[in-house]
């Protein structure tokens, strides 16, 4: 069945009403004119429940825009999207293409800080959001009952007598769902060994970022990334917001989560009053198998309010480093690696209560 303002719908009931689904729900593909973002491919989707979002082949087959009954759920920085042209890769220059959006995805070779590995330099968070994606396929059906939407591409990260990988995206959705699922395979082209480097940086603003929002999930162990992270409390009150503070100096924090019976594990951004009475959260839900780190980015800064919630085959501390401790994950010649994390809109106190209690009991709380 298809839920569509308050009533489950078989298809024949739909199908009688409408003179094509997309009226109620679907994908429309765009490609964009001004300014720097000229000529970058985008998809728009609606799932007809008020959850609607934007996919950029055209950068990475990252999230940009998405929303929840008009209030905006993701961040988006000063820099505007901007075209894969204008990517630089040294040092900290990929923040001047970093949008920030609901999702930037880090990696492939390289994610986190950035810094030299075997005599490479590697630029903040590796290149993969700045390619664009080939291949690309735009699907919108109705399977029984069901009216299904998806986007996919693949996007290459290769170096001619380097390394030679591939991530293909599948976006999946479909009419009456507040939420998607993001499947990622990574594939290993060459014939040597590769790191393995992802990091997948949701990004969260106003009005779901407030003084009201907290981070809910089944911690067991909270670490900062540095001194920075120890200041001010930042410790105590890593899991809650102040308002918009001038000058903030972003606070990292790696957390350990526990897992249910499957390994399967959560984290979620909570605010029971986003300004007009109504709560509104996100919840992440991923295989802790396949992305096994997890990092809070905390940036509430005048001007830059944003929240990084961040799972990954890696802690971001740079390529570098992580080689050094012995911790360097690595993919296989020839292999092949997949990840799913589902994305979910929570928009009543009941649903909220519910994740609650199920962090507290994953985490033994």
């Amino acid at each position: 069945m298809a839920l569509y303002a308050g009533k489950d719908w078989k298809r024949e009931e739909l199908v009688a009403r409408v003179g094509d689904p997309m009226q109620i729900a679907g994908a429309r593909s765009s490609i964009l004119a001004d300014g720097k973002a000229e000529g970058v491919r985008a998809v728009e989707i609606t799932t007809g429940t008020g959850f609607n979002f934007t996919v950029l082949p055209g950068r990475g087959m990252d999230i940009p825009f998405a929303s929840y009954n008009g209030k905006a759920i993701g961040f988006f920085s000063g820099t505007g999207i901007t075209s894969a042209a204008y990517y630089e890769e040294t040092d900290l220059r990929w923040l001047r293409s970093f949008f920030g959006g609901l999702l930037t995805t880090c990696g492939i070779a390289a994610a986190g800080a950035p810094g030299m590995d075997q005599g490479k330099p590697f630029g903040l968070h590796g290149r993969i959001a700045n390619a664009a994606a080939e291949n690309l396929s735009i699907e919108q059906e109705w399977d029984g009952d069901e009216y299904q939407i998806a986007v996919s591409g693949k996007i290459r990260e290769a170096e001619a007598m380097g390394e030679n990988l591939s991530l293909t995206r599948r976006i999946e959705t479909r009419l009456g769902l507040r939420g998607l699922r993001l499947h990622d395979r990574v594939i290993n082209r060459g014939f040597e060994a590769q790191p393995l480097m992802l990091l997948y940086h949701f990004n969260y603003g106003f009005p779901l970022l407030s003084s009201r929002a907290r981070v809910v999930g089944p911690i067991t162990k909270s670490l900062p990334r540095d001194e920075q992270a120890r200041k001010d409390r930042g410790m105590e009150e890593c899991l809650t917001y102040p308002e918009p503070v001038a000058g903030y100096a972003e606070k990292v924090f790696f957390h350990t989560l526990a897992v249910n019976r499957h390994g399967r594990t959560f984290i979620a951004l909570v605010n029971p009053d986003v300004g007009d009475g109504s709560p509104l959260a996100i919840a992440l839900r991923w295989n802790q198998k396949e992305l096994p780190q997890f990092c809070q980015w905390k940036m509430p800064r005048k001007g830059y309010y944003v929240t990084g919630l961040e799972p990954g085959t890696v802690t971001p501390i740079g390529r570098g480093a992580l080689r050094e401790q012995g911790a360097l994950p690595m993919i296989e010649a020839q292999a092949s690696y997949d990840v799913t994390i589902d994305f979910e809109v929570l928009d009543s106190a009941e649903e909220i209560d519910a994740l609650e209690k199920e962090a507290r009991e994953l985490s033994g709380r």
